[in-house]
């Protein structure tokens, strides 16, 4: 299990979102909002499409039902989370993507 801090965005723009914190188990990301209120589960076999900013941290996943999700972690410029777990979720959602052999388009 993994947790770092996000926003979590109302469209590909980095403004106007809520930060959260997202803890990692396995294929299950679970998002709540920093104190109370929102919460969501997504599963990441449930992705279609993804593609991640490395410049701010920004993550598009298209879920199969149609759903979209955008999410800010760590980047190079903006970030949520700067700190080195922000970049280990970047490369633990990569990995699980990869293995249920979604490709992630980087920008």
């Amino acid at each position: 299990m993994h947790t770092s801090n996000v926003k979590v965005l109302r469209g590909p723009l980095t403004f106007w979102g809520w930060k959260a914190r997202l803890v990692l188990d396995g294929d299950t990301v679970t998002i709540e909002e920093d104190g109370g209120g929102r919460s969501m589960v997504v599963g990441l076999a449930e992705v279609k499409r993804a593609s991640f900013n490395s410049t701010n941290g920004l993550w598009a996943l298209r879920l199969r039902d149609g759903r979209r999700l955008w999410l800010q972690s760590a980047g190079a410029l903006l970030s949520a989370d700067r700190t080195p777990d922000g970049e280990t979720t970047n490369r633990l959602i990569t990995a699980r993507l990869i293995h249920h052999k979604i490709r992630v388009f980087g920008v």
